[in-house]
């Protein structure tokens, strides 16, 4: 029987609308992290307290009725009907009624003293199927006669089933599987009783902790774990990060892998008409490299993914340098040198801009990323309009945070290197000269602003109850960019 808690949110190619972009991304949640997260909740509800200090008796009928008067005792074998008949224990203990041991058992003898765990265990059967296994230790005590450690497992199963447009999940039946009960003697006060009364415990025990298990514990651990899951699953964007109408996460399908929970999510940002046009990715992320070892959770890109993403966040700013500093007023005065600029020069200082229109391009080489920034230095005229100009390409090593839930680049300025495309051609001797003062200036004026530009524009964070990004690290793949969670 399937227990449906609901369906995840699920959609195709959204209709997009004016301004608007859609990015494929992966989330990944680790099989041992989504393991830890529910033995922590489990335990946090004692859920095998509840099987505590319950009488086991093999008669499922009276297993029930059981918890509502302990302790639970025949009348054929006490004398009050609140207790055993202690005498009748101590016959019991001298082995001098071994048929007596039977009754003891059916009038509820055998109790669970205490219950441990459980623990749990994920195993992925397909990708739309995946079973749990609680193991549950449960000691218990049949008089003074024995004190034993019993291990019997529960499980259920999580199946995802695709219809249409949506993933729903269901739980199949709760149940404890036939066969396997492990029984380990803790103590024994009489070794002529051990054997037989091994016996009887073991049919008891087949005939009953099934039905207790799977009518007291079964109904919490489905709802526990059915509340865990739907918060795992559902992501959504912080309103105190960025208004909905600017960036928006949609789960549209989930899939269990071999080391995780895998989803495909759809970022739909803004994007205004002159920048990149994004490129949808539907590819099957077969070639998506392994989920690092020791991380609880991935966010993966692809790389031109993330500067389709990268072109949408990006709005250019012009930076006007001071003439006054030693660096711009040497570019200034090589500049202005006579037959650069033809047209005659109006009377007045001039200056000088940098321009950046085009966004940053993230690249990978191995595990190793780098952006490339390209831009023009301006020779302005006193009246603003540019005179000479010098297109240049940067390189740097690419840094990424992400703290406050927000994913920032920057540029590195220790490892800068900086290229002319095209220049004066008046200047082609001074070539080296000029190139290092464009260098000077972009490392020292330009960076720090531009850095400053691109964190503003840092793109805000899908939120997941229990996963946070703030202490992420971004890794590299020949395709792919991982910003991974590491285990706490």
């Amino acid at each position: 029987m399937l227990l449906f808690w609901g369906s995840l949110l699920c959609w195709g190619l959204l209709p997009q609308a004016h301004g608007e972009a859609q990015h494929l991304l992966f989330l990944r949640i680790s099989k041992d992290q989504v393991e830890t997260d529910i033995s922590d909740l489990l335990s946090e509800h004692r859920i095998l307290d509840r099987v505590a200090r319950i009488p086991v008796t093999g008669a499922t009928g009276e297993g029930i009725a059981i918890l509502g008067h302990l302790p639970f005792v025949k009348k054929s074998l006490s004398r009050k009907s609140s207790g055993l008949d202690l005498s009748l224990v101590g016959d019991l203990l001298a082995g001098k009624s071994l048929p007596l041991l039977g009754q003891l058992l059916r009038a509820g003898g055998l109790i669970i003293e205490d219950a441990k765990g459980p623990e749990v265990t994920l195993q992925v059967l397909s990708d739309s199927l995946l079973q749990v296994t609680l193991r549950c230790k449960l000691y218990l005590s049949l008089q003074r006669i024995l004190r034993l450690k019993v291990i019997k497992n529960i499980r259920m199963g999580i199946r995802l089933e695709q219809t249409g447009n949506k993933t729903q999940v269901a739980f199949e039946e709760c149940h404890t599987p036939p066969g396997y009960l492990s029984i380990t003697v803790l103590e024994r006060m009489n070794f002529l009783l051990v054997n037989e009364a091994l016996g009887m415990v073991t049919r008891v025990l087949d005939q009953a902790l099934p039905f207790l298990l799977q009518k007291i514990v079964c109904p919490l651990a489905t709802t526990l774990l059915s509340s865990l899951l739907e918060d795992l699953l559902h992501i959504h964007l912080s309103r105190a990060l960025s208004g909905p109408e600017d960036f928006r996460y949609y789960v549209t399908t989930t899939e269990f892998t071999e080391d995780a929970i895998l989803m495909k999510v759809l970022l739909v940002t803004r994007c205004g008409p002159g920048q990149r046009a994004p490129r949808l990715d539907l590819l099957a992320p077969q070639d998506l490299p392994k989920l690092a070892q020791g991380s609880m959770a991935d966010l993966a890109f692809r790389v031109d993914a993330y500067n389709d993403i990268l072109s949408c966040l990006y709005a250019s700013k012009e930076v006007c340098v001071d003439p006054r500093d030693p660096t711009a007023a040497y570019l200034i005065q090589l500049l202005s040198l006579r037959g650069l600029d033809p047209r005659p020069k109006s009377p007045g200082r001039m200056g000088l801009a940098i321009r950046t229109p085009e966004p940053p391009t993230v690249h990978l080489d191995g595990h190793r990323a780098t952006v490339i920034q390209q831009g023009s230095l301006m020779l302005l005229r006193p009246n603003g309009t540019p005179s000479v100009s010098v297109f240049w390409k940067l390189l740097s090593k690419a840094m990424f945070s992400s703290r406050n839930q927000n994913l920032k680049l920057q540029f590195t300025p220790y490892s800068t290197m900086v290229t002319l495309s095209t220049y004066p051609a008046g200047l082609a001797k001074q070539k080296e000269r000029l190139k290092a003062f464009v260098s000077e200036l972009l490392r020292r004026v330009f960076l720090p602003r531009h850095n400053e530009l691109l964190g503003e524009q840092h793109l805000p964070l899908p939120s997941i109850k229990g996963i946070s990004f703030n202490k992420a690290c971004m890794e590299f793949s020949e395709d792919y960019m991982l910003l991974t969670i590491p285990e706490e």
